[in-house]
């Protein structure tokens, strides 16, 4: 997906937009620092969360290992305090921040990982 088409998905939900933020590959998107992705994460807030779980009929089973939540073929969604979130916004739509995008792809360090780290690096320092 594209960055118009990630934000149509993102529209169709039609989810309340402080209530969540736009995670990894889609928010590099949102930076354009990376043209497609092939998800939707999203990180959503425990009130929201407890309206999605029911939406979806969710429950532990539809839980990946790393704690997602999946709701579709091509969306996840992780419950976080809202308290919590560590986001930024771009045209209207709140973003993870890219110095922990940036961690995260450090500490993985998987090969996937090693073009995005240089180019994050590089427009967090030209910002």
């Amino acid at each position: 997906m594209n960055k118009e088409e990630l934000l149509k998905l993102v529209e169709s939900l039609n989810l309340p937009k402080d209530e969540y933020y736009i995670l990894g590959g889609g928010s590099l998107v949102m930076f354009g620092i990376k043209e497609t992705t092939s998800d939707l994460d999203l990180c959503v807030s425990d009130e929201l969360f407890v309206r999605l779980k029911e939406e979806y009929n969710l429950d532990e089973k539809d839980k990946n290992e790393c704690g997602f939540y999946q709701i579709s073929d091509i969306i996840e969604v992780i419950p976080n305090p809202k308290e919590e979130f560590t986001c930024e916004e771009i045209e209207g739509y709140k973003v993870e921040e890219l110095k922990r995008i940036l961690e995260f792809k450090k500490k993985r360090n998987a090969p996937k990982d090693q073009p995005y780290i240089e180019k994050i690096a590089k427009y967090i320092e030209e910002r």
